[in-house]
């Protein structure tokens, strides 16, 4: 069974395949999943997380995520992650590549709440 940072990785690895960002969604939130953008955008469950993301592809065009993880911590049920995540455009080309930090939650293997803090004024 992988650690909680290893399935962090996991996660976000996921998001630079095609599709993979939905998808990894829905393989490791729950129902009741609380991701925020600090500052930004927040929701509850899959579906409003997904919502989301068509948003920001509609209006910014991004088709996937490139994560750079520059330090990873766990301590309790607590992942904290130093990332940049490269946005792509749908030809692989960056738009925008935020440095952030963000910190996971977990209740039974499953991410239960989500925070990125970074500038907003970056995207």
């Amino acid at each position: 069974m992988p650690t909680l940072s290893e399935t962090v990785c996991e996660f976000v690895a996921a998001w630079e395949k095609p599709g993979g960002l939905d998808q990894s969604f829905r393989d490791y939130f729950t129902d009741k999943t609380i991701w925020e953008n600090v500052g930004w955008s927040r929701s509850v469950g899959i579906e409003e997380a997904i919502a989301i993301n068509d948003l920001f592809r509609e209006k910014a065009g991004m088709a996937a995520i490139r994560v750079e993880n520059l330090a990873v911590c766990e301590t309790g049920n607590k992942v904290l992650t130093e990332r940049i995540d490269h946005i792509l455009d749908k030809d692989g080309n960056v738009l925008a590549s935020p440095p952030l930090m963000g910190i996971f939650e977990f209740e039974n293997g499953k991410i239960v709440a989500w925070r990125d803090y970074f500038d907003t004024k970056s995207l």
